[in-house]
């Protein structure tokens, strides 16, 4: 990473400063009703002139400081750099509407039948894994037999999975079979249900993507994520396979002669990790076609390139602050809350959350592509948003207000407050390096706490490695009492996966008897109403933002730098639009 001085962090520190000021008063708020009417726009479409080419190789640029682990196993692959790998080159089993609700027409349809509590799925007759074996009913059974192994350790086995009928007596060894999974032929089978969710709409509980039985069947659970199956030679049913890893640092796709759409436009891909520093370069010097994570700082730079053009959409994500509330029980595979967790006071994260201007921040660092995000539900999900709630919205007054009624009071007159036993308090703050905005960022938000008289330090004295922080995050590091993260939200709305108390992915380790009562509204069979289940999200959301265990920090957009050999990129969703669809005009991207 590019370190900015301390003399230019602290510039764009007064920044912020100065815009949360100028932004009082009611000029200011006429300035910021302009800003949101003109903003920066969604561009999902691009299009170039030019014959397409044959024989010509795709180039794509994931942007990232740190290497990606290379876990390409639909079971075990949970970091956002291997789930780009697999959805670009290896997946597309079930497609989405506009919605984002599962609809037909590829790898596999599904036909819902919720007053059986069941779930009918057809795999395509052409569908077939890179090696010629077709992939069958035995391939999604797979998936289940693993995230239900005894010695699974990944993130799967959740509240979604476990509403298959006998997962889990099977996860127990009370059973060898798993009910709830009946092989109608090899290219139908049936799930079972306990509970009709409304969110099987969306895929919960059906896994995502196949397992090749034959391979993996034939390997220990225990051993799979270590395996060649998994790290060098994946196979997949997509429209790509992956020939070749570089650990960390490239992977070389093949069209999957197989694929049951037919041939890729484009026979073969490079996928390359660059550094966020050395993109904008590589891209003027015509290195790459697509981008993959680009950085929103550098938006302006890429913008103004005459040999790409940038796709902008909303992206389904978030960023958050999340605080340590508890840890992981591995036995019991579920949340585990710390009464006497240093952060475990609402009133101490809720202030946290005022401190921070998350306008100014997207206004400064990220050019207007990012903005606060009033609740754990991104607006993409039009009928679960809830336009009400305002959020964390900036207010020292109140964050400083919130500190004096919890106790929080500065004993010695150091200007930082003691606990509430008059101790000192120390709050040890975990956030990742990578790309020229984070360290000043992270400063900014230090800054802001100590504004309101606490004293924040960095987890490890610095920002930590994408890899490491995330190691340290599911391991509940004692280090860490609040960290800066995001979430990809994925196209299914129910947030059960991410924080219901048998979620692993529950970082912030934070459950409440009110809060399983809103995830089994959100759950219940009467959310299959659409106004029922409307009201139970945003229950959600407005109990996450009163105790805050989790504060979201900024809603974003997400830009792809596309070069202008590429024929057509579109980012609309529900369309059919996929990586094999992708055509190239020249030999070489233009420089």
């Amino acid at each position: 990473m590019k370190k900015l001085s301390k003399f230019t962090a602290l510039a764009l520190l007064t920044a912020i400063s100065l815009t949360a000021c100028a932004n009082k008063g009611d000029s200011g708020k006429k300035k910021e009703e302009e800003k949101k009417k003109v903003g920066v726009q969604d561009k999902l479409v691009i299009e170039n002139e030019g014959t397409p080419v044959s024989d010509a190789t795709l180039k794509v640029a994931y942007v990232s400081a740190s290497p990606f682990t290379g876990v390409f196993h639909q079971a075990f692959a949970d970091g956002n750099p291997d789930m780009e790998i697999m959805n670009f080159a290896m997946n597309g089993t079930f497609l989405t509407d506009g919605e984002f609700k599962t609809r037909n027409g590829g790898g596999a349809d599904v036909e819902f039948k919720p007053e059986e509590k069941k779930v009918v799925v057809t795999i395509n007759d052409k569908y077939t894994w890179n090696d010629g074996v077709p992939v069958t009913s035995k391939d999604f059974l797979e998936y289940y037999k693993v995230i239900a192994d005894k010695d699974y350790e990944g993130v799967r086995f959740d509240d979604d999975m476990k509403n298959l009928v006998g997962l889990d007596e099977y996860h127990n060894g009370k059973s060898k079979e798993i009910t709830g999974f009946k092989t109608i032929s090899d290219k139908k089978f049936e799930l079972t249900f306990k509970d009709f969710k409304p969110s099987i709409y969306w895929g919960s509980g059906i896994p995502t993507e196949p397992i090749p039985a034959h391979v993996f069947s034939k390997i220990p659970v225990k051993d799979q994520m270590a395996c060649d199956a998994t790290r060098k030679n994946p196979l997949s049913p997509g429209p790509y396979y992956i020939k070749e890893v570089v650990p960390g640092q490239q992977v070389v796709f093949e069209a999957n002669p197989y694929f049951y759409k037919g041939a890729p436009k484009v026979k073969k891909v490079v996928w390359k990790l660059v550094p966020p520093e050395q993109i904008v370069a590589a891209l003027q010097a015509g290195e790459y076609d697509l981008t993959v994570n680009l950085n929103a700082d550098l938006y302006g730079k890429v913008k103004a390139l005459k040999n790409v053009q940038v796709c902008v959409k909303d992206d389904l994500s978030y960023t958050y602050l999340g605080f340590k509330l508890g840890k992981w029980d591995k036995e019991a595979k579920q949340v585990k809350m710390d009464p006497n967790a240093k952060m475990a006071d609402k009133a101490l994260r809720q202030a946290m959350g005022y401190a921070i201007d998350n306008d100014a921040v997207g206004e400064k660092f990220y050019q207007g592509l990012r903005r606060n995000a009033t609740q754990l539900m991104i607006p993409a999900f039009k009928s679960y948003y809830d336009p009400e709630l305002k959020g964390y919205t900036y207010d020292v007054e109140k964050a400083k207000k919130l500190l004096d009624d919890a106790g929080y009071k500065d004993v010695d007159g150091d200007g930082i407050r003691e606990d509430k036993n008059g101790k000192p308090l120390v709050i040890k703050f975990a956030s990742m390096s990578g790309g020229a905005t984070a360290e000043p960022i992270a400063a900014y938000y230090v800054q802001q706490w100590k504004s309101i008289g606490l004293k924040v330090e960095y987890t490890t004295g610095r920002l930590i490695e994408f890899n490491s922080f995330y190691d340290k995050i599911k391991a509940d590091d004692p280090e860490v009492d609040v960290f800066q993260a995001a979430w990809g939200t994925g196209t299914n709305p129910n947030p059960t996966g991410l924080y219901s108390k048998n979620a692993a992915f529950n970082f912030s380790r934070f459950e409440t008897p009110e809060l399983d009562k809103i995830f089994d509204r959100i759950n219940s069979k009467e959310a299959l109403d659409a106004d029922f289940r409307s009201k139970a999200y945003k229950d959600f959301a407005n109990y996450m933002f009163e105790n805050a265990p989790v504060i979201p920090t900024m809603f974003r957009k997400g830009i792809t730098a596309v070069n202008n050999r590429v024929k057509k990129y579109d980012l609309t969703p529900g369309t059919d639009f996929a990586p094999q669809d992708i055509e190239v005009t020249a030999k070489e991207p233009a420089k």
